[in-house]
C-alpha cells in the first residue's frame, strides 16, 4: 500500500485529495495545525498529525516525514491570507523547510500546489501566450495578494534552483482561481489563459494524476477549467515537457 503525507491537510484541496487517495488505497498522513480539525480529517480516512510548520525546524519535520515513510509528500499548506509575516513564515520559509526535510528523510516524489502567474514580474518578460485579459488578471492578482505571490515565488524558485542538492522528483501544480464547484474531470493545462477558475476537486484530481505520471517530474504547469479530460491533459504536459515557470523566476 502506498503512503502519502500532506502538509496543510485541513485545506479544501487537501480534503478532496485525501478522499481520492484513500479511495485509491493510500494511507494518508495529514499535517494539521489544530486538534479541533482531527475528527473531520479522520472522517475522510486520514491519519492526522498536529504539528506547527511555523514552530518546527527542519529536524522536527524530517523526523515526522521519516517516521511515516511516505512514497509522496504533497505541500498544500498556506497562511490563508493572514498577516504578511505569517504568509512569509508559512508559504515561503515553511515550504523551504519541508523541501529540506523531505530530502533529508529520503523521500523523492514531491508535489507542491502553487498558483498561476507566479513569476518574477520585475525582471522577466510577460509570458508570450498572455493576451490583454490575462495581463489584466495578473495585475489584479498581484495588486490584491502580492505578499502571497511573492512568498510563493520565493518558495518555487528555491525548489527549482536548489534541487541539484536535494534531488527531489518534484512537480509544481499551478491552479488558477479556485471555486467550490463539483469537479468536472476536465481542465486546460499548460500555457493557459487566466480568466477561468478551476474547482478544488479537479485540482486534487490533477495532483493524483501527477503522482502517477513520472513524466511530470521536474515540471511546473498552469491548470484552469477547460475541456480536456484530466488524465489526457496531464499526460500531454509530461509528454511535451511543458513548463510555465521556466525562465520566469
Amino acid at each position: 500500500m502506498s503512503t502519502a503525507l500532506i502538509f496543510g491537510g485541513s485545506g479544501k484541496v487537501a480534503r478532496h485529495l485525501t478522499t481520492k487517495l484513500v479511495a485509491s488505497s493510500y494511507t494518508v498522513h495529514s499535517i494539521i495545525r489544530k486538534e479541533s480539525q482531527i475528527p473531520e480529517l479522520e472522517a475522510l480516512g486520514a491519519q492526522p498529525i498536529v504539528q506547527s510548520i511555523e514552530d518546527s525546524n527542519v529536524n522536527d519535520l524530517t523526523a515526522t516525514i521519516r517516521k511515516h515513510s511516505p512514497s509522496v509528500v504533497i505541500w498544500s499548506a498556506g497562511a490563508g491570507g493572514g498577516s504578511p509575516a505569517r504568509t512569509k513564515a508559512v508559504d515561503h520559509e515553511g515550504a523551504v523547510k519541508v523541501f529540506d526535510a523531505a530530502a533529508a528523510a529520503g523521500v523523492k516524489r514531491f508535489i507542491i500546489v502553487s498558483a498561476v502567474d507566479i513569476r518574477d514580474r520585475e525582471n522577466k518578460p510577460t509570458p508570450e501566450w498572455y493576451n490583454d485579459d490575462d495581463t489584466a488578471v495578473s495585475n489584479r492578482m498581484w495588486n490584491a495578494i502580492g505578499v502571497y505571490c511573492e512568498a510563493k515565488l520565493a518558495a518555487d524558485r528555491d525548489l527549482v534552483t536548489q534541487n541539484g542538492r536535494r534531488k527531489l522528483d518534484y512537480t509544481i501544480v499551478r491552479p488558477g482561481s479556485l471555486n467550490t464547484d463539483e469537479g468536472s474531470g476536465k481542465v486546460a493545462a499548460g500555457k493557459v489563459h487566466l480568466d477561468k477558475s478551476i474547482s478544488r476537486e479537479d485540482v486534487a484530481e490533477v495532483i493524483v494524476r501527477c503522482i502517477n505520471t513520472p513524466s511530470t517530474i521536474g515540471l511546473a504547469f498552469d491548470v484552469v477549467g477547460g475541456d480536456s479530460p484530466i488524465a489526457h491533459a496531464v499526460d500531454e504536459i509530461g509528454g511535451q515537457r511543458v513548463d510555465t515557470f521556466e525562465g520566469r523566476y
